[in-house]
């Protein structure tokens, strides 16, 4: 028998289990997600936490509140967020299934909405907060963070002005998720989580209510030291955690 045939034998048995393996591999992800959408029906929905923050965004004297909305693409109604006991991979892909959107409403019907995201694929916000008026112009400032449904634990935050009548971005820096408060998930109060009779698990009520305190707790990544300069905790270009004095006279609208 040829020797180089003898050789190459065992070669070719191997590289041919190799790629059977990974095609079988391929094959049992795709049965799984397809399986996984074809039982989209029988999930029990987690509505999801929506944010409220209350303060005067228009200078008008009056606090309005502010009210984080997730809808879905497919009928343009509110949707929930997440769903029980369901990997994050397959969350993802039926999250971007609905195509949702993000807004943040106010009950001050005169004020425009704050759009948030438009992408398809995000559970909402990871953060809202009033950060007061930074700038002494009257009006309180708003900061938000985008809860994208990715792998990236890269992100940005953006800070947010009431001005000539419509929403528009101050200053934005880059951030990492770990850097903001866990949300938690599930509970009956719109004010906190979601509507009411939307909710499949109270068992976590004690660590929720936790992770409420840890979030109201939260100071955020901004700070004001005087009019128009403000301190912010951001990721550097080296990947680093650093803080930084902003200017906003240099970013003014």
């Amino acid at each position: 028998m040829n020797i180089r045939f003898i050789i190459l034998l065992p070669i070719l048995v191997l590289l041919f289990s190799c790629d059977y393996s990974i095609k079988k591999t391929r094959e049992q992800i795709t049965i799984s997600a397809n399986d996984t959408l074809k039982q989209d029906k029988k999930l029990k929905p987690v509505f999801g936490y929506r944010f409220i923050i209350s303060g005067d965004f228009d200078g008008d004297g009056k606090n309005e509140n502010l009210i984080e909305h997730f809808f879905s693409g497919i009928d343009n109604k509110e949707t929930n967020k997440f769903y029980e006991n369901l990997e994050y991979d397959d969350l993802v892909e039926l999250t971007m299934k609905k195509n949702p959107y993000s807004f943040v409403l106010s009950d001050n019907k005169s004020i425009d909405t704050l759009q948030i995201s438009s992408l398809g694929q995000l559970f909402g916000l990871s953060y809202l907060k009033n950060e007061g008026d930074l700038n002494d112009d009257g009006t309180d400032e708003v900061s938000y963070v985008v809860n994208f449904a990715d792998w990236s634990n890269l992100n940005t935050w953006h800070l947010m002005t009431y001005k000539n009548n419509k929403w528009q971005e101050l200053y934005s820096f880059p951030i990492w998720d770990w850097q903001l408060p866990n949300l938690p998930e599930t509970t009956n109060q719109y004010g906190l989580f979601g509507l009411d009779n939307k909710i499949v698990n109270s068992e976590d009520a004690i660590a929720n209510n936790e992770i409420v305190n840890e979030l109201k707790n939260f100071k955020g990544l901004v700070k004001k030291i005087k009019t128009n300069k403000i301190q912010v905790i951001y990721r550097n270009e080296e990947a680093d955690e650093d803080t930084i004095i902003v200017d906003l006279k240099k970013f003014k609208i």
